[in-house]
C-alpha cells in the first residue's frame, strides 16, 4: 500500500487516498530521493558514456550528410555548392545538425540503436510502450534544443553541462524525465572504445579540412605555361589543368579546375585574309556553336592584356547552370578565341577568370604569316 492507494469503508462517501484516511493512522516510508533512485538503479546510461554515443553520432552524421549535400548540390545545384562552401564549417555544422537528428530518429526505428549506441551499449526506451517513429522524432527534437543547444558553439557547452548535471543528480536528463529511460554503457571499456572512435572521425574530419584548404591554396598559387602555338609563356593559378585537344583547323587548348568547377577552351583558327571584322567573327562563332550554347547578350568592344576583342555571354542548352563568356579577337590573319564556362555563378562574377583571361591573351598573336618574310613587331614565331 502506498500513499495513493485509494481506499473505502462504511460511512465514507467516495474513494479517498490512504494518506487522507487520519483515522488509520497509516504511516508510509519517505520517498527515495533522486540520488537514492539512481543508486538503487545501476542499470541507468551514465553521463559519459552517453555523452561520447551522442558526439560519435553527430560528428558521424553531420559528416555523411554534409558530404552528401555538398556533392550533390555541386553536381546538380552549383549556386547552392557555392553558397554552401563559402559558409565557415561552424554555420555549416548548425545547418545539418537538424538533418543527424532525423537520421539518428529514423536509424533507431529501423534498426533499434545508432553507431554511437551500439558501441557504449546503451539503450533507449520508451517509458510508455514502443519506440515509434514520432516518439524517437519528438526525443531528438528535445535533444537537438535541450541537449545540443541547436550546434550554436558555448550555448551547446552549456545545455550539455546542465544535463550531465541533471543525469548525475536524478539519473536521466531533463527531456527524458517521465518520458524515456536509457539504460546500460556501464562498461568502461565500451565508453574507451567509444571515445576513440569520436577521436579518430574528429581526427578525419580534420584532415579533410586540411585537404580542402590545400585546395584552395592552390587558386592562388601560380603555375607557368606556355602556348604551344606561339611559344610566349605566362603564369595562370595552380587549379588550372592543361590539356591540349584536337583540332580540324588551327590549335585548341583546354584548361579544367575542379576547385573552380570551371573550363576554359583557348582556341587558335588561321584566316585567309587580313582585316576580317571582330564582330562579324564572333557572330559566325555564336552561329556554329548554336547547337550547345545560347548567346544571352549583345558583342561589346573590350580589351584583354592590352589586346583589342569582341566578348558576349552566353549558357548552356544542356549543363545545369553553367555560365559561359566569349572572347574573340582578330590579330592579322591569325583568329583567337576564349570560352569560359563557369558553374552556378554569373561569369562577370568569376575573378579567376578574368585572371586567367588576362594570363592567356597576354600568350596570343598573328602567327598566319609567310615564313619568308622579315618578321616586324613580333608578328612571326
Amino acid at each position: 500500500m502506498t500513499q495513493e492507494t485509494k481506499l473505502w469503508h462504511a460511512g465514507m462517501t467516495s474513494w479517498t487516498r490512504a494518506a487522507s484516511v487520519s483515522k488509520l493512522q497509516l504511516s508510509f516510508p519517505e520517498a527515495p530521493t533522486d540520488q537514492q533512485r539512481n543508486v538503487l538503479d545501476p542499470s541507468l546510461a551514465g553521463p559519459w558514456p552517453r555523452l561520447w554515443a551522442r558526439l560519435l553520432d553527430v560528428y558521424i552524421l553531420t559528416v555523411v550528410i554534409g558530404g552528401a549535400v555538398v556533392v550533390l548540390a555541386e553536381f546538380y545545384l552549383p549556386s547552392l555548392f557555392f553558397k554552401l562552401v563559402s559558409l565557415p564549417s561552424v554555420a555549416l555544422d548548425v545547418l545539418f545538425l537538424p538533418l543527424a537528428s532525423v537520421a539518428t530518429a529514423l536509424m533507431m526505428r529501423v534498426t533499434g540503436t545508432t553507431i554511437g549506441k551500439a558501441l557504449v551499449g546503451i539503450k533507449v526506451q520508451n517509458l510508455s510502450g514502443a519506440n515509434t517513429l514520432f516518439f524517437l522524432l519528438r526525443r531528438e527534437f528535445k535533444v537537438w534544443i535541450f541537449g545540443l543547444g541547436f550546434g550554436i558553439p558555448l550555448i551547446n557547452l552549456l545545455t550539455m553541462i546542465n544535463q550531465h548535471q541533471q543525469m548525475s543528480k536524478k539519473g536521466s536528463a531533463d527531456y527524458d524525465q517521465g518520458v524515456a529511460r536509457v539504460t546500460g554503457g556501464s562498461s568502461q571499456t565500451r565508453s574507451t572504445v567509444a571515445a576513440i572512435a569520436f577521436a579518430a572521425v574528429f581526427a578525419s574530419v580534420w584532415y579533410l579540412g586540411t585537404v580542402e584548404e590545400s585546395a584552395q591554396r592552390d587558386v592562388k598559387i601560380t603555375q607557368d605555361w606556355i602556348n604551344p602555338a606561339t611559344g610566349d609563356n605566362t603564369f595562370i593559378s595552380k587549379a588550372w589543368v592543361f590539356k591540349d585537344l584536337e583540332s580540324e583547323f588551327g590549335s585548341a587548348f583546354y584548361f579544367s579546375s575542379d576547385q573552380l568547377l570551371a573550363e576554359m577552351v583557348l582556341g587558335y583558327e588561321p584566316l585567309d585574309q587580313d582585316g576580317i571584322d571582330p564582330l562579324a567573327y564572333g557572330e559566325a562563332l555564336q552561329e556554329a556553336i548554336s547547337d550547345e550554347l545560347r548567346v544571352t547578350s549583345e558583342w561589346k568592344p573590350v580589351e584583354v592584356a592590352g589586346v583589342k576583342a569582341m566578348r558576349a555571354a552566353a549558357v548552356h542548352k544542356t549543363a545545369t547552370d553553367v555560365n559561359v563568356e566569349i572572347t574573340v579577337s582578330i590579330m592579322g590573319k591569325s583568329a583567337w578565341r576564349l570560352l569560359v564556362y563557369v558553374s552556378g555563378r554569373p561569369t562577370d562574377k568569376f575573378i579567376e577568370g578574368k585572371a586567367a583571361a588576362q594570363s592567356l591573351f597576354s600568350t596570343i598573336k598573328d602567327i598566319n604569316v609567310p615564313t619568308d618574310l622579315p618578321c616586324e613587331g613580333g608578328r612571326c614565331v
